[in-house]
């Protein structure tokens, strides 16, 4: 008895010592994930085509660090805004079969986001984007086409209601309505090339939403 009470300082030291050795290293997990996100906001600008984005290096198995900044909204966020960057520019996604592949799970991480994005300005992205792609897909008769712009301007609507401010939604909503009017009944080229994402390359997206 006299041992064990001997050995209990020391072994309350040690899991001290353990204790304090996880908080140094979940410590620097969470400062790894804080210095991926601002690295690779700024690739995703210049090189969005990389595969690597938003990839953190953590030290404890399981990344702790990750469940408790509560990233997972956010990397999906990111995610979506690069897939749908692919699909702008005709590049397949790693791992799909092809761009129509791609364009199916771009269409699907954003009504996601539409439905389950923590903030409003999220929300708003990425039914302007679902919108954008909406509209842009071609429609082989007057009747699907009226049907697709309907679908595009509930889109653009749901934007402006989740954000109020945001001004590329409340462009492609005027330009939804205008090929509603008798002397826009067909998609032309222009037509096609009005809408907007609002940003460039996903300049803007990062930091605050299209």
């Amino acid at each position: 008895m006299t041992v064990l009470r001997r050995s209990v300082p020391l072994v309350a030291a040690l899991v001290l010592l353990g204790l304090a050795v996880a908080f140094v290293f979940l410590a620097a997990d969470v400062h790894a994930w804080q210095q991926t996100f601002k690295r690779d906001d700024i690739r995703f600008r210049v090189l969005p085509s990389r595969p690597d984005l938003w990839r953190s290096r953590t030290t404890i198995p399981g990344d702790p660090a990750r469940t408790i900044l509560g990233v997972g909204d956010a990397l999906a966020y990111r995610h979506a805004l690069r897939l749908f960057w692919l699909t702008e520019v005709g590049v397949t996604e790693a791992g799909s079969e092809n761009l129509s592949q791609t364009q199916v799970n771009t269409q699907q991480d954003l009504q996601v986001l539409v439905e389950q994005a923590k903030t409003g300005a999220e929300r708003s992205a990425a039914a302007n984007l679902l919108g954008v792609m909406t509209i842009r897909t071609p429609s082989p008769d007057s009747e699907t086409q009226k049907q697709t712009i309907g679908r595009a301007t509930s889109y653009f609507r749901k934007a402006i209601e989740e954000d109020p401010t945001s001004w590329p939604a409340k462009v492609n909503l005027e330009l939804a309505l205008r090929l509603t009017r008798p002397d826009k009944t067909r998609f032309g080229k222009d037509a096609h090339g009005g809408f907007g994402s609002g940003g460039s390359q996903g300049a803007g997206v990062i930091g605050g939403g299209y």
